[in-house]
């Protein structure tokens, strides 16, 4: 089982004997796991086998929610050399590079068993630090993230993202730039500030300058006023002017979720943006009535025809709002809406903030409502749709009923995957649902002529395409 399997770094430390082969396999390095041999014969040997253990802890402390395990003994080729040779006092200068940081919590044995032929491992397990930077006790300290196989110095564009990963920042109370009125989008302020003002019966109104300063979408500053990251995403008129991946693109490609890697050009390209509200309100109008998503249209039990969605509206609708009021507003990418033949993949900046495996399915874990954004969600909560509904739900709430939504149409639960990034999986087993359909012809009562890979019926009754958009 190698990392790329997801092996579990607290299981291997809890039981490395059993996961030998692991450790020595030749895709044990990754993620959340890194080896080292120990050749301590000079002086900067030891000093470089000491960076090399700061540098992993600190990597796997702050990149890792499943924390990170490093074991000591094991050469980059796999080989068992073991740390049985090394003096204690030796060792202990090693293990120096444990309190030379700050923010980490450790935990070391040491394996010594008759099947490591006389050898000795030293393991280290390092558990995720929620909230703080583990770096090295320094004037200018330093740290390190997870990349892969590699523990890369975090830059100042990354120990910013993880701060706000760990909600060590309040990244929408930020100064974004300076007010101007007429960036405002007038009608989602006049609308938000009525139901706003209405859910609190205020007696007596504001300015809008007075209104946005005291829901914190504006802030003094020198002087004046200027936008906070929140304010701005939620009432200007087009946010990606100050913030340029404020926005959502929606593609389709003809091929697999699994050969995105070779998916060829796409079929469809289009940017979604404006202010929160009304993005989520034209992806909204978008996803009802263009051809991006296709049909299937089958005879009912009374001689009628029943339309199947490829995936459900409800879940095609909570999927792009859970990724535009979640996401990590700081980074530098937009929200990627990607359709597949076999799959829709909605890719967003920024993990999951709860406490959840690497990958799951919403069959077997709940998300709980834990808020990277929790300004702008209490705003939207207060916008309506047009059955009077909010835009915007708990987000337990709203993950339990895709999940049910889905299981209405036979198909499986939605599938997430949570590093940097959160990546959400709809499958839409399109092909599987059209095949028992292929041999309905209403005119002639008797099976289709063949036409390719699909049926005449399945082109006539099985799937309608909309005009496109």
């Amino acid at each position: 089982m190698g990392d790329s399997q997801m092996a579990d770094p607290r299981e291997v430390f809890d039981d490395a004997l059993s996961h030998l082969d692991f450790l020595q396999s030749d895709d044990f390095e990754g993620q959340y796991f890194d080896r080292k041999e120990v050749r301590v014969e000079t002086r900067n040997q030891i000093n470089t086998l000491k960076e090399s253990i700061r540098r992993c802890i600190s990597a796997f402390a702050n990149s890792n929610r499943a924390g990170g395990l490093l074991v000591l003994g094991i050469a980059d080729d796999g080989t068992l050399t073991g740390t049985q040779h090394v003096d204690e006092q030796t060792m202990n200068g090693l293990l120096q590079a444990l309190h030379d940081l700050d923010n980490h919590a450790t935990e070391m044995q040491v394996v010594d068993a008759p099947v490591l032929e006389g050898k000795r491992l030293h393991l280290f397990y390092t558990h995720w630090t929620q909230d703080a930077i583990c770096e090295t006790r320094a004037d200018f300290p330093r740290a390190w993230s997870r990349v892969g196989a590699q523990s890369l110095p975090l830059r100042p564009f990354l120990r910013n993202r993880l701060q706000r990963d760990k909600g060590l920042i309040d990244f929408e109370m930020f100064y974004c730039c300076p007010y101007r009125a007429e960036d405002l989008d007038k009608d989602v302020v006049e609308e938000f500030k009525a139901a706003f003002l209405a859910e609190k019966a205020a007696q007596f109104d504001y300015s809008t300058e007075e209104f946005l300063l005291n829901i914190g979408a504006i802030m003094t500053h020198e002087g004046g006023y200027a936008f906070t990251n929140a304010g701005y995403l939620f009432f200007a008129d087009y946010p990606r002017r100050r913030l340029p991946s404020a926005f959502v693109r929606v593609l389709r490609f003809e091929v697999p979720v699994e050969e995105w890697q070779n998916r060829g050009a796409t079929t469809y390209d289009k940017d979604f943006d404006g202010p929160l509200p009304t993005l989520i309100r034209k992806l909204r109008t978008f996803f009802r009535d263009s051809a991006l998503f296709r049909t299937i249209i089958r005879r009912s039990d009374n001689g009628g025809f029943i339309e199947d969605p490829e995936y459900p509206l409800f879940v095609l609708d909570e999927a792009v709002v859970n990724a535009a009021i979640h996401r990590d507003y700081g980074a530098t990418t937009p929200i990627h809406y990607i359709a597949y033949k076999d799959g829709l993949v909605v890719k967003n900046p920024g993990s999951i903030p709860q406490d959840v495996p690497r990958r799951f399915s919403l069959a077997d874990t709940q998300l709980p409502s834990v808020l990277r954004n929790s300004r702008i969600v209490a705003w939207m909560r207060l916008m309506k749709d047009e059955r009077g509904e909010p835009l915007v739900r708990a987000l337990s709430e709203g993950t339990r009923k895709m999940r049910e939504e889905m299981e209405k149409l036979g198909l499986p639960p939605p599938v997430y995957e949570t590093d940097a990034d959160t990546t959400l999986t709809l499958y839409n087993q399109f092909e599987e649902r059209l095949v028992p359909h292929a041999y309905i012809n209403a005119a002639r009562g008797k099976p289709p002529q063949r036409r390719g890979q699909l049926t005449n019926a399945m082109r006539l009754i099985g799937e309608r395409m909309a005009r496109m958009d």
